[in-house]
């Protein structure tokens, strides 16, 4: 019975000491295996490891290089973007001089993997870790700097102040924009330093350098609308008359009467002996008068509050009678004026030209600035050289009010 037992004994005692001699044989095969593996990669990146989202586990480092020179010319055809005064400026990473520095990569590559523990080793080349390595760059000191040159030229720029402008006829303010000055040796370091740190797909460079702040007024912005708009016809081959209306309306030309404040067209276009007026018939100036009418008349129908107006002696030819506007200059310094009242809550942009024997003045402000209201006038006879001048409103097509302008006597033909 006892020798049963020990026979039974042994016989599990010899498949149990098989079982574990073919273990302990398969598990030295696997650790020779794996040693011969790893040991294999002594020269080689280890698998699943990767340059960004590029496969490189498996290459030799002189196949590397290689593959780093064709990823190297796909990241050339990516952006590097600078950013300078609001404005964001794109170019290839070769035009700014940028490329892999593969002997880094190399070094970095190297130093990791010999860092690795055989276990670790083991997990990568088996799939089970991942390792992500970042683009390393280096960069041409020469093509760097003269980069940097041609970016200060595209880069630089003056300040430009805000400013109505006149296009197709449409009177509109454009907002002005600040002025860059590059400070080429603070943002060539910069991005020096970005080199060193890295650089991403996405990378915006913000470049060093003084902005030149220009000047805005807000207000302008609300000017849109033709308010009111009144043309008087003119002889253009009397020359030296027509001169003269042209000279008055480029003085007047680009006026701004901020709201509450009073326009005088002295201030604008007088004295009427100063740059660009002639002599024609009996004084240098003389047909200022037609311009300062046309006024008169835009700000009329603009339903302005009238501060100044003198008739003339004889009623004029270009506008009905009572409806005219004298002004007058004189070398004491005494003049004739005349004025009105911007009753706006926005201010008034006045463009004033002349066409093919037409003067024109416009007076722009924003489309609410009549309230919804509308004018137009009436001059009526009242004896041979009496005129009476009415000012008729309307609201939403219906006439409100009939307010009178003037009494208006001329003491001559």
């Amino acid at each position: 019975m006892k020798d049963k037992f020990m026979e039974k004994y042994n016989i599990k005692t010899l498949i149990v000491c098989i079982i574990l001699t073919i273990l302990i044989f398969f598990y030295l095969l696997l650790v020779l295996y794996n040693f011969h593996k790893v040991k294999s990669f002594d020269s080689k990146v280890l698998p699943n490891s990767y340059l960004q989202n590029y496969s490189i586990g498996g290459y030799s480092f002189k196949t590397l290089e290689e593959f780093v020179f064709f990823v190297d010319e796909n990241l050339n055809k990516k952006n590097i973007s600078f950013v300078a005064n609001g404005k964001e400026y794109k170019y290839k990473y070769n035009d700014v001089g940028l490329v892999i520095d593969f002997e880094k990569l190399k070094e970095e590559i190297i130093n990791y993997q010999n860092s690795l523990s055989y276990g670790k080793k083991v997990a990568l080349i088996n799939n089970k870790d991942k390792k992500i390595y970042d683009y390393v760059f280096k960069y041409d000191e020469n093509k760097l700097k003269k980069f940097f040159e041609n970016l200060e030229k595209e880069v630089n720029c003056n300040k430009v102040d805000g400013h109505f402008s006149v296009e197709s006829g449409s009177v509109s303010y454009i907002k002005g924009a600040d002025g860059f000055s590059l400070n080429k040796t603070e943002s060539l370091k910069k991005v020096k330093e970005l080199v060193s740190t890295g650089i991403k797909d996405d990378t915006k460079v913000e470049l060093v350098g003084n902005v030149i702040s220009s000047s805005n007024n807000p207000n302008y912005e609300k000017v849109n609308s033709l308010v009111s708009t009144f043309t008087t016809n003119f002889d253009r081959y009397v020359y030296a008359r027509a001169t003269n209306l042209y000279t008055a309306l480029n003085y007047i030309n680009g006026a701004i009467i901020e709201p509450g404040e009073v326009f005088s067209y002295y201030k604008y276009a007088g004295p009427y002996n100063k740059k660009g007026y002639v002599f024609y018939y009996e004084f240098v100036g003389n047909g200022v008068c037609q311009i300062a009418t046309t006024v008169y008349n835009a700000a009329l129908l603009g339903g302005l509050e009238i501060v100044k107006r003198y008739p003339h002696a004889a009623k004029s030819v270009y506008v009905a009678g009572g409806l005219d506007a004298t002004v007058a200059s004189y070398s004491s310094g005494w003049n004739v004026d005349f004025q009105f009242k911007n009753t706006y809550d926005y201010p008034i942009y006045i463009r004033a030209y002349a066409d093919n024997g037409k003067a024109t003045v416009e007076f722009w402000s924003n489309s609410d600035a009549k309230k919804g209201y509308t004018y137009s006038t009436e001059s009526v006879q009242i004896g041979y050289r009496g005129y009476k001048s009415y000012l008729h409103v309307f609201k939403d097509g219906a006439e409100v009010e009939k307010r009178f302008i003037a009494t208006t006597w001329y003491s001559k033909d």
